[in-house]
């Protein structure tokens, strides 16, 4: 397994990578030409994302040139089949929608997967400049507030499934109150670290690595990942597709024992 050390001696060449892979797509952000096209399953696709994906890797290989690398940009479905034990996995571009869109809420996903879980995770948001990291090696504890009435939500600024509006409707139905945050890309998870956010919940259609490195991230500071509806830290690499479940994320572990409780008959719902 990758140790301490490793990420000791490389976090600076990753913030590098993430920053220069940032200056990539803020100078396309910047111009009269997204060089924009579709993939094949209707995505967008723009010169952002495929010069932020050369940088990082390039920087990756520098990095650790023996340790496998899947990016978004470069994946296909046999990829799965074949996954290392210990493996990259890279969103050089998340949020390439808002990114389309100008609202500054794009991010750049780099984490190191072992054992199916992401061990380390290193988010950046170009327009901002501001960076995020953290592994398995740093523990801390997010603040838990003694008392709070109003339960924070953070959903997708760009699309409301009608499952997340039966969400809303089950919350009230239960009396708990809340408030609504809208965040773009893997700044979603970044809000509930940034201790903006109580909890995110997902219940449409993400990939592996729009949520990873994020992952990494909260986790390293007590948060978590729930996939639904087994209801345990959601895994990667799972060997049958890139795809997650449907998942909650929650700041610390406080706010996740007191709000699993009530959502047995909603997941019931979703499944």
């Amino acid at each position: 397994m990758v140790g301490k050390n490793f990420f000791d001696d490389n976090l600076e060449n990753l913030k590098e990578c993430v920053k220069l892979a940032s200056k990539e797509i803020m100078n396309i952000y910047n111009s009269d030409d997204f060089g924009q096209e579709k993939k094949l399953d209707g995505s967008p696709l723009t010169l952002a994302d495929k010069r932020a994906n050369k940088v990082i890797l390039n920087s990756l290989k520098e990095i650790s040139s023996d340790i496998s690398i899947i990016s978004e940009e470069t994946f296909i479905e046999s990829d799965i089949k074949t996954l290392n034990k210990t493996y990259w996995l890279v969103d050089p571009l998340d949020g390439t929608k808002e990114f389309i869109n100008k609202t500054g809420e794009f991010t750049v996903n780099i984490a190191l997967i072992n054992n199916m879980r992401p061990i380390f995770g290193i988010v950046a948001a170009p327009l901002t400049g501001k960076i995020w990291h953290g592994s398995i090696f740093d523990k801390k504890e997010l603040s838990v507030p003694k008392s709070k009435k109003v339960l924070s939500i953070v959903m997708s600024k760009s699309h409301k499934s009608d499952n997340d509006l039966q969400f809303l409707e089950y919350l009230e139905s239960k009396d708990v109150n809340y408030e609504i945050l809208e965040k773009g890309s893997s700044l979603k998870i970044c809000s509930l670290y940034d201790n903006k956010a109580d909890i995110y919940p997902r219940f449409g259609p993400t990939s592996e690595w729009d949520i990873a490195a994020a992952h990494a991230v909260l986790s390293s500071a007590g948060g978590s990942i729930i996939g639904l509806p087994n209801m345990e830290e959601l895994a990667y690499a799972k060997k049958s597709s890139i795809l997650n479940p449907y998942f909650i994320a929650f700041r610390n572990e406080a706010i996740k024992g007191d709000f699993l409780p009530l959502l047995g008959d909603f997941i019931k719902k979703l499944v």
